[in-house]
């Protein structure tokens, strides 16, 4: 039940249900994040935070920056159950197809610099 609980108030936040649907495509960095929601780095940085606590991200270190990527090999049924309903939400919302396409649009500008 504590986990339970967990997992629905780390998805109780739209910017941290925002974070997650960013996370889809694969590893992002918190730069990038901070980028497309519109939020400061550090509100990135705790809303994954207890993303991570919950068991929905996982943080990986690079240099000087964060990774966070979907922990999509949870055998928890709570976290699998979510991450199914989240990919259906993000094909039909336009919002979030706004989001992750303005995540590709970033990917790629910083890929040519």
């Amino acid at each position: 039940m504590d986990n339970f609980i967990r997992i629905t108030k780390a998805l109780s936040d739209p910017t941290r249900v925002r974070i997650l649907g960013l996370l889809l495509d694969g590893e992002v960095c918190v730069c990038n994040i901070a980028r497309v929601v519109g939020v400061a780095q550090p509100t990135v940085s705790r809303h994954l935070k207890q993303c991570t606590d919950a068991g929905l991200t996982i943080g990986r270190k690079a240099g000087g920056w964060t990774h966070y990527r979907l922990a999509t090999d949870s055998t928890d049924i709570y976290i699998s159950t979510f991450l199914e309903l989240l990919q259906q939400a993000v094909k039909t919302d336009d919002e979030f197809m706004a989001l992750q396409e303005n995540l590709q649009t970033l990917k790629k500008a910083t890929t040519i610099l």
